[in-house]
């Protein structure tokens, strides 16, 4: 049994087995689910475009399906990064892997046990909402048109798809085919967002115990009964302790350094599309009249946008703080009482300290709670910049 078959890990196992993108799945299997999850992906994306290049005069038309394929555009980025980073991911996987077998028992277990059980648990959560808003998203015309179909009116009921096709296809007459399509297009599109954003938040949280682990072996030079200010190198127990711990951080600042840069490219699209789409979703909220179903569906999609950002960046705050404790675990330590060698460590770490752990998009854009109001802001200032178009 692999060792990601594990109640921690195997939910992130299925999601990316699903895209194609396990980096240990066999190459026969990966290529047949990832080609059929291209295709799927691609030819919504081909109807959207194409509707959107028939009606481009029509402003509801542009916008919906504007709005659809920068989320499209936004799912594909995802995969392609993926797809191109993939023996990154390979990396940092293995390197978690050989975490847990280094520390089998202990303290510093339990620390990995408990970041893995918070991994599993942020991403049933996530799972839950994407999934159950695409869920909304996509089913809303099947509700209603079942609705109209049952209530007492001699009214007719114009068939409305997920997007914009009238203009270029018999929606009635193709419409449970093309309802087919897109529930499965829009179930595998989420599912790329799923795995993708998943392991980002698998790594962020081993990244996080590992910067627990140190801060729990500097909180461990409190214990020492050393007060010999030149003690031989070999009895200085406080100088081992904190050479563990100089080489623990290390390596969970060059993990960090390689999820940052395998994330970095879409990361900085991934702020650029989100701007832009929740401006023209909320843009498009305010020019629907009477549609019910059409507004649930934008409700549910940005809804789904938000939460995604919002995760992301949430996550990313978290590795922000965890490092930052590591400065205050070293500052409390009882310094005082080890030897001068050992003093000398710690002011090194102590000034290394100051610097927290960042993921950074771009190199340019930090992402943490605070930049994420800042995206907030800057849709709702382009919303205001559309509406005034109008």
């Amino acid at each position: 049994m692999s060792f990601y078959d594990n109640r921690y890990y195997y939910i992130n196992k299925t999601f990316l087995s699903l895209i194609g993108q396990w980096p240990f799945q066999s190459r026969l299997e990966g290529n047949v689910m990832l080609a059929t999850t291209l295709f799927f992906i691609c030819s919504l994306t081909a109807f959207e475009l194409l509707s959107l290049i028939e009606g481009i005069t029509n402003p509801s038309v542009f916008m919906q399906n504007t709005s659809q394929l920068l989320m499209d555009s936004l799912i594909f980025a995802k995969l392609v990064n993926s797809i191109y980073n993939k023996y990154k991911m390979k990396d940092l996987l293995e390197h978690i892997e050989q975490t847990w077998k280094t520390t089998q028992i202990g303290p510093e277990n339990e620390i990995l046990r408990s970041h893995a059980e918070q991994s599993r648990t942020l991403t049933i959560q996530y799972a839950f909402i994407i999934y159950f808003m695409g869920l909304f998203y996509s089913t809303m015309p099947l509700v209603v048109k079942r609705i109209h179909s049952l209530l007492p009116t001699n009214g007719t009921y114009e068939t409305r798809f997920l997007y914009n096709l009238e203009h270029i296809l018999d929606v009635d007459k193709y419409f449970n085919l093309l309802m087919l399509h897109g529930i499965i297009s829009i179930f595998l599109l989420l599912s790329v967002g799923i795995a993708t954003d998943s392991m980002f938040i698998l790594c962020i949280q081993h990244v996080s115990a590992l910067f627990e682990i140190v801060r729990y072996n500097l909180k461990c030079i409190r214990d020492s009964d050393i007060v010999m200010l030149k003690p031989d190198i070999a009895d200085d127990e406080a100088y081992h302790i904190i050479i563990r711990c100089i080489k623990s951080y290390k390596r969970a600042l060059n993990y960090s350094e390689l999820l940052s840069s395998t994330y970095a490219v879409c990361n900085f699209f991934l702020i650029g599309n989100v701007i832009i789409s929740l401006s023209i979703s909320a843009t498009e909220a305010t020019m629907v009249k009477n549609q019910l179903d059409e507004l649930i569906q934008m409700i549910a999609a940005n809804t789904g946008q938000l939460t995604h950002i919002f995760a992301l960046s949430l996550i990313s705050q978290r590795l922000i703080d965890r490092s930052s404790r590591l400065h205050e675990a070293v500052y409390s330590c009882n310094w005082y009482e080890i030897s001068l060698r050992s003093r000398q460590l710690l002011r090194f770490t102590l000034m290394r300290t100051l610097k927290p752990c960042e993921i950074k998009v771009g190199k340019i854009h930090v992402m943490s709670l605070a930049n994420f109001s800042a995206i907030l802001q800057v849709s709702m200032s382009y919303f205001t910049m559309l509406s005034s178009l109008q």
